[in-house]
């Protein structure tokens, strides 16, 4: 059809996919391979939960938990998806996962039986969380960073979506599933599928859902108000760091004029506040 191409990588179109009950087994496919279990493994054992953010007027009326989470056995997996990775995304993530290790704890329940994975699928890096493709980071010593505390407890990993791109054939069917999620356009996302009766059907169903009206006006309502958010958000860390410059510019005049008070050379005022010989020479004859 290829009327609307929306990237996997559209946070949006990322989790309204996967979290599909009719998209079941793309999910558990998906989930194999991240975790290295054997194909089928997962096959009907998955309970889903994802309150869709289509329909919602506006983002801040998104719901609390806009991330898939999935229970199997004593596992629970947490799928975020950021079309735009920065440290606040970073920490939000962070916090969803000790929010959610805590809520599956029950009274007189053994800590063992619990497990809590996150997968972070994201794009536009503008954060270090490392080179790889796939970053995992545990709890570690401060100091001593070899030594781990719930290392099979606690398991937050990166997907960088970015690195991905690189790629220029599928090593395996983990690095398919990526690139396929990776896919900038339509076209390339069929080439992945081909052959592939699960990818092509998975595919034929994403292509129809984007392509739906409603879905369209939703995402464009959407996309529109992500755009407006981000340009506030840089405008707001603008204004943030124009008012540390204006803020450290203040106090360098107060050292020159401290300085000038006591009878501190040109120069060693220069060398000290940062200021200028011009500005010092204002501030003297201003003071």
């Amino acid at each position: 059809m290829q009327e609307n191409y929306n990237t996997l990588m559209h946070d949006v179109v990322f989790k309204e996919s996967f979290a599909n009950e009719h998209n079941r087994r793309p999910l558990e496919s998906l989930l194999e391979n991240l975790l290295s279990l054997p194909k089928g493994s997962l096959h009907g054992k998955l309970t889903v939960a994802y309150e869709s953010q289509i329909g919602k007027n506006k983002i801040d009326e998104k719901a609390s938990r806009t991330d898939i989470v999935i229970d199997y056995d004593d596992v629970v997996l947490d799928l975020e998806a950021y079309t735009y990775l920065d440290e606040e995304s970073v920490d939000k993530s962070t916090f969803y996962v000790m929010k959610l290790s805590a809520s599956r704890l029950i009274r007189g329940m053994e800590y063992e039986d619990l497990k809590v994975v996150q997968y972070n699928f994201v794009d536009h890096v503008n954060v270090n969380i490392g080179p790889d493709i796939i970053n995992q980071f545990h709890l570690v010593h401060s100091k001593y960073p070899d030594i781990r505390i719930a290392e099979d407890k606690i398991n937050i990993n990166y997907i960088r979506i970015d690195k991905v791109r690189e790629l220029e054939y599928n090593e395996n069917e983990l690095m398919k599933w990526l690139r396929f999620i990776a896919a900038k356009s339509y076209e390339e996302r069929v080439a992945i599928a081909e052959g592939d009766e699960m990818f092509v059907e998975f595919n034929e169903w994403i292509d129809n859902y984007v392509n739906d009206d409603i879905t369209k006006e939703a995402l464009a309502k959407w996309n529109k108000e992500i755009e407006e958010n981000k340009h506030v958000k840089i405008a707001h860390e603008q204004g943030i760091e124009i008012g540390k410059e204006q803020g450290m510019e203040q106090r360098n005049k107060e050292i020159a004029k401290s300085m000038l008070k006591r009878g501190y050379s040109i120069n060693e005022i220069v060398e000290i506040s940062g200021l200028t010989m011009e500005a010092i020479n204002d501030l003297k004859e201003n003071k």
